[in-house]
């Protein structure tokens, strides 16, 4: 391997790393290892016109591995379907799979593969020419991430062999040959685009495979019609280069918006800075105020202090005199309680006026207690002669009833009315038992159960058939005397068919006593002896009712066991029937009816005896009015007896109470004299004790005034108003006198509200309400909060505080003074060099915002005359391919004003259906292969008028799909023509029907070959090249497949870039390919087969 070193372009911004290092040299051969089933053998590749990848499976074109060739070529440049920026996590689908090639069994699944592409100047007619200017990137692609490794090095360096396990045996060996490509790392997928191609579009592909889907724009991906105006825009900006200046355009915007917001938080931030300066220059401009309200409260706080020690002297002068009087008053109200007591015992002691009061009490209360009695009976008296009247004139309304009968009469009859009802009442309830007695009777007749009933209910449960015996004859009148009295002992018995008769037995054999008749057996039917005939037409045997199930045999034997008479029943056992029956006992129908009748009669009995009831019981009421008559008119009598002598009671009782009267009205007089006597003592007594009262109150008001005076010559505390004023007291006349006539007026309590209304003030300006406790001086929370400033805020306990704090309060605004001017000054300069930073950043979004605004016109115009370029591009290659002509639309929209959203250009691709006809919109419904075609041609011409010089690769999966037969030539047709006038190569991989269409018209025909299921990699493919590239391509192959690697380390033995491969052993566990361990043989040489056309 001979190659010089790669020149390599460093991009802006990234310093000494590597940046489009392909540069304009064009694929000319590739080689893949470990990638899908493909062979390892070199692959020759022509430049421009069409290319074709055909497959040759186990049974048709599937298998072979075409769509993973297409993709690996798409790879390999770059093709931004396999989302790079992401680390290209499909890529590792390429790998070789033992499941999916049903070679798990032998196999492993590969943990990485390689995609060795050689690019070389697409001038090179000479192996020479190829070497000079070769350079081979190798991807490996790794099952897990990081999924792309990127190296390269000048020259053919590809894996040789003379066999397919050779060549995969050294692959490893080689790559490890290979420098890394950033540094002691290699680049990754992110970076592939760049390091390889400086982010020029090299590849457009559509590929039916998982690796489809990607955020980037791309025309051939899907159907065009399915593309929005905005994605089309975003695939032929990537083509042409315009995406690069539309992300400049959103630097520029983003920058400005960097500014705005530079501006903006400056701004926010003076804004910011002045409230807090604000705030500064308001507690000092309190501080300098509280300062000279300070000064007037201590001057106002020594007037205060003069006029305290004066007024306090005049105080102590008139406790002095108030004291004197309050003892004179206490002495004088304890002489008038005592007065009053005395004669308060004097009015208690009367025990003869007492004596005399319960005397007159007692007397008055026993003679109105014999007056309340007799009006109590006599009110009882009335009461109960009331009652009594009212009785005997109900009664004797009553006694009108009796009908003149007395009461032991009436009783009789009543009795004898009541023993009629109960006799008619029982009499009715056995005629209903009777009914319902016979209601049952006529229901079992009516359902045949009133015979045989379990008999016939077990043999009607296992399926037997059966019936009674009396139901199964019929009997006429004239001969139920003869034949009911034969039938009468068989009442209970059943009749069944005498095939069925030991199963009957064993149905009845839990019921003892059954009786079972056997019906006749239709075998003896015929031998049935017939009786004679009898002189009253009886003779013959009664007809069955249940022509199943006849009986004459049993017939026939009772009337040979009877007698001449009917009772004779059986002659040999000596039986007899007494009696006859009143109804007949034979046949349903006879039953029922009799059972009828008589639940009929038993109806009408039940109705006679109700109407017997109700009479019954008119005669019980009758009599029963008849007793209560005699009754009360026995009463009636006895009631007039105890008028007379209630009347003659009450009499008596107003006689009493009259003779009372006159001496009870005394005794009340009596006694309310002395009640008014005694009234008039205690009413003495008790406004004497208010008198004491208020004496004692007095005599309370007296000490408690002496015990205030006492306190307030205590409080006016000469010794502290004397230290407060500090001087003596002609120095405080002195000093009052010297104030104007309003100072001398003013008392020591206004002085005092002023001084404490200036002070707190001063405290609040000092320091604020919600300032923090552990905030203050030491001794400004002591007096303002622990001994109660603010909290107790009461007049009278801020005096006593008002000198100390007056004194703290000096102290610290003395303290505070320098530091409030040193702020001051710092608060000037600071705010002359945040507003000149201010200025300086709106000078800079001023500037920011014009470069913006220019740079966004330039690009308008530059966007529209390259979206333009596109547009005639597109238009002529509509028309020289078989178009009636295209073009684009392209508005220029609105620049957005956000930073992070790009500006949003749309096109609109419209062409004409028909000669001679306005152009349409793409968006309206095609056939598939219009849109396939079109959206070729405008990739192509994007990629034509994009001005790049780099060759361009379209990669198309599925080549023809959805295409007629005509469609198909004309397609290939179309790739060939385009890729050969426009210097674009195409590739596309083809099924089955579109081979004989392609091969034609291919500059390079490869048809990928796996003959077997049981072969886990391909055989040599087949490489056709047309009569203009037979001699490239065989050239390519020659050369391709020439390269040996040297011994001895990385690089040739000239410039240091050779290596040293050591082969495979075979048997090892690096040989992984089929050909040294019993697998299928490949291509002799391992070469591929080459074939040219003449």
């Amino acid at each position: 391997m001979n190659g010089r070193p790669t020149r390599q372009r460093t991009s802006p911004g990234e310093g000494t790393a590597p940046f489009d290092v392909v540069g304009h040299r064009v694929l000319v051969g590739v080689q893949m290892v470990d990638i899908s089933r493909l062979s390892a053998h070199p692959v020759p590749v022509t430049t421009g016109g069409l290319i074709t990848v055909a497959g040759q499976g186990p049974k048709d074109s599937n298998g072979a591995g075409k769509s993973s060739f297409i993709a690996a070529l798409s790879l390999l440049h770059a093709d931004e379907q396999w989302r790079l920026a992401g680390g290209a996590p499909g890529a590792a689908e390429l790998l070789f799979t033992a499941e999916l090639a049903a070679q798990e069994g032998r196999w492993s699944n590969a943990d990485r593969g390689y995609v060795v592409g050689v690019f070389a100047d697409p001038r090179a007619g000479t192996v020479e020419e190829l070497e000079a200017g070769a350079l081979s990137v190798w991807l490996r692609i790794n099952r897990k991430s990081p999924y792309l490794n990127l190296r390269w090095t000048a020259g053919l360096h590809v894996p040789a062999g003379d066999s397919e396990a050779e060549r995969a045996a050294t692959v490893d060996a080689l790559w490890e040959a290979l420098p890394t490509s950033n540094g002691r790392d290699d680049f990754h997928a992110g970076r592939l685009a760049g390091v390889l191609y400086g982010g020029h579009v090299r590849c457009v592909s559509f590929l039916s495979t998982s690796v489809r889907s990607s955020p980037t724009a791309n025309l051939l991906a899907q159907p065009l019609n399915e593309l929005g105006p905005a994605r089309i825009f975003d695939a032929i900006a990537t083509l042409t280069g315009l995406d690069r200046e539309l992300e400049t355009e959103q630097g520029l915007r983003s920058a400005e918006h960097a500014h705005r917001r530079d501006v903006e938080e400056a701004e926010a931030e003076l804004t910011r800075w002045e409230s807090e300066m604000a705030v500064v220059g308001a507690s000092i401009a309190r501080r300098t105020l509280a300062r000279e309200i300070l000064d007037t409260a201590a001057e106002h706080w020594r007037s205060r202090c003069a006029r305290h020690l004066l007024d306090g002297l005049a105080r102590v002068e008139e406790i002095r005199a108030e004291t004197e009087r309050a003892d004179a008053d206490e002495e004088a109200t304890r002489e008038r309680i005592a007065e009053l007591r005395a004669e308060i015992e004097t009015l208690a002691d009367d025990d003869q006026l007492d004596d005399r009061l319960r005397e007159t009490e007692r007397r008055w209360r026993e003679a109105f207690a014999s007056d309340q009695t007799l009006a109590t009976e006599h009110e009882v008296t009335v009461r109960r002669l009331e009652e009594t009247d009212a009785r005997h004139r109900d009664l004797a309304l009553k006694a009108g009833e009796a009908d003149g009968r007395t009461v032991e009469l009436a009783g009789a009859e009543h009795r004898e009315a009541l023993d009629r009802v109960e006799a008619i009442l029982g009499a009715r309830g056995a005629a209903a038992a009777e009914t319902e007695r016979a209601a049952a009777a006529l229901a079992m007749a009516e359902t045949g159960r009133d015979l045989a009933t379990d008999q016939l209910h077990r043999l009607a449960e296992a399926g037997v058939e059966a019936t009674a015996l009396l139901d199964a004859v019929l009997l006429d009148e004239p001969r139920r005397t003869v034949w009911e009295p034969r039938l009468v002992p068989y009442a209970g018995a059943v009749v069944v068919p005498a095939s069925r008769a030991d199963e009957a037995r064993k149905v009845l054999a839990d019921l003892p006593g059954s009786v079972v008749v056997l019906a006749d057996d239709p075998e003896r039917a015929g031998r049935v002896p017939e009786p004679g005939p009898a002189a009253d037409g009886t003779g013959d045997l009664p007809a069955s009712a249940v022509p199943e199930l006849p009986v004459r045999s049993f017939l026939a034997a009772l009337v040979a066991r009877s007698g001449a008479a009917p009772e004779e029943i059986d002659t040999t056992a000596g039986v007899l029937s007494v009696g006859c029956f009143a109804e007949p006992i034979a046949g349903r129908a006879v039953r029922v009816a009799a059972a009828g009748q008589a639940q009929q009669a038993a109806a009408a009995t039940i109705e006679a005896l109700g109407e017997e009831l109700a009479d019954a019981r008119a005669r019980v009421d009758v009599a029963a009015r008849r007793l209560d008559g005699a009754a009360a008119e026995r009463e009636v009598s006895e009631l007039a007896g105890r008028i007379r002598e209630a009347r003659t009671a009450l009499e008596q009782m107003d006689a009493e109470r009259e003779a009372l009267a006159p001496r009870l009205a005394a005794l009340h007089e009596e006694h309310l004299e002395a009640l008014a006597t005694a009234k008039a003592r205690r009413a003495r007594i008790e406004n004497t004790r208010d008198l004491v009262r208020r004496a004692e109150g007095d005599l309370r008001t007296v000490q408690d005034r002496r015990i205030r005076l006492a306190g307030e010559l205590a409080a006016v505390d000469l010794d502290e108003r004397s230290s407060a004023w500090g001087g003596t007291v002609e120095d405080a006349e002195r000093h009052l006198l010297g104030l104007d006539d309003a100072g001398q007026a003013r008392t020591a309590g206004s002085w005092d509200a002023e001084v404490c209304q200036h002070l707190d003030d001063v405290a609040r300006r000092c320091v604020p309400e919600p300032t923090p406790a552990e905030e203050m001086p030491a001794e400004l929370r002591t007096l303002l909060l622990d001994r109660g400033w603010r909290r107790n805020g009461t007049l009278e306990n801020r005096v006593a505080l008002a000198g100390d704090l007056l004194r703290a309060l000096r102290t610290h605004l003395a303290l505070s003074e320098r530091q409030d001017a040193h702020d001051r000054e710092q608060i000037e300069q600071q705010r002359t060099h945040r507003t000149a930073a201010l200025a300086e950043a709106r000078r800079g979004l001023a500037e920011s915002e014009e470069t913006c605004r220019a740079h966004r016109a330039s690009l308008a115009l530059g966007i529209k005359a390259k979206l333009r370029r596109v547009a005639e591009e597109f238009d002529r290659l509509d028309q020289a391919y078989g178009g009636y002509g295209a073009g684009l639309d392209y508005p220029e929209p609105e620049p957005p004003s956000e930073p992070d959203k790009p500006w949003r250009w749309t096109v609109t691709p419209r062409w004409r259906r028909a000669e001679g006809q306005r152009m349409s919109s793409y968006s309206l419904r095609g056939n598939t292969a219009l849109m396939d075609e079109k959206a070729v041609k405008l990739v192509c011409a994007a990629a034509l008028a994009g001005g790049s010089d780099r060759p361009l690769l379209l990669v198309l999966d599925e080549l023809g799909r959805n295409l007629g037969k005509q469609h198909r030539r004309e397609a290939v047709a179309l790739f060939e023509r385009i890729g050969r006038d426009r210097g674009i190569t195409v590739v596309g991989a083809l099924q089955d029907d579109m081979e004989r269409y392609a091969a034609e018209a291919s500059n390079l025909y490869l048809k990928l070959r796996r003959s077997s299921d049981a072969m886990p990699y391909n055989e040599a493919p087949v490489i056709v090249g047309d009569d203009a590239n037979r001699a490239r391509v065989e050239l390519l192959r020659t050369w391709l497949s020439s390269h040996h690697p040297a011994p001895g380390g990385r690089g040739d033995a000239d410039d240091g870039t050779g290596c040293e491969l050591p082969l495979a052993v075979p048997g090892s566990p690096e040989d992984r390919r089929p050909g040294e361990d019993g697998g299928p043989e490949l291509a002799p040489g391992g070469g591929a087969t080459v074939v040219t056309r003449d």
